[in-house]
């Protein structure tokens, strides 16, 4: 009977450090999770408060900048420019230039340019020959 009661006594001890490891385990893994909790909500917080700043700062910018917006006074003046002596007069260029000057004013207007003044009588029929 002795054997039984060392063996009943053998397994209710091994029965009991595995219900022990068990239970250790348990609590561990609370503790471990609840420690993750604790460091989530502390991330959490920390981003709610970085947020409520972003947003505060935002807000700020804006009212300065509508305070700004409200004290800058665009002032637009025309004035009228008056030339008083002429560009080009066609008394002091040939009718080649006169008409070149009036081609380039064409052209920086965006004008259609005429053809050149004067047209070929002919097209040539090949290359120049040599003259002896």
């Amino acid at each position: 009977m002795s054997i039984r009661l060392t063996l009943a006594a053998a397994l209710a001890s091994c029965l009991t450090a595995a219900a022990g490891f068990a239970y250790g385990v348990h609590v561990g893994a609370a503790q471990e999770q609840a420690a993750q909790k604790r460091a989530d909500d502390a991330r959490e917080a920390e981003r709610t408060r970085l947020q409520a700043q972003i947003d505060a700062s935002a807000q700020r910018h804006q009212a300065a900048e509508y305070a700004r917006q409200g004290a800058v006074r665009e002032i637009y003046h025309e004035s009228q420019k008056v030339i008083e002596r002429p560009v080009y007069r066609n008394v002091c260029l040939d009718a080649d230039g006169v008409g070149l000057l009036d081609r380039a004013a064409a052209t920086a207007n965006g004008e259609p340019v005429a053809g050149p003044a004067g047209a070929a009588a002919a097209s040539a029929d090949g290359p120049a020959k040599p003259q002896r």
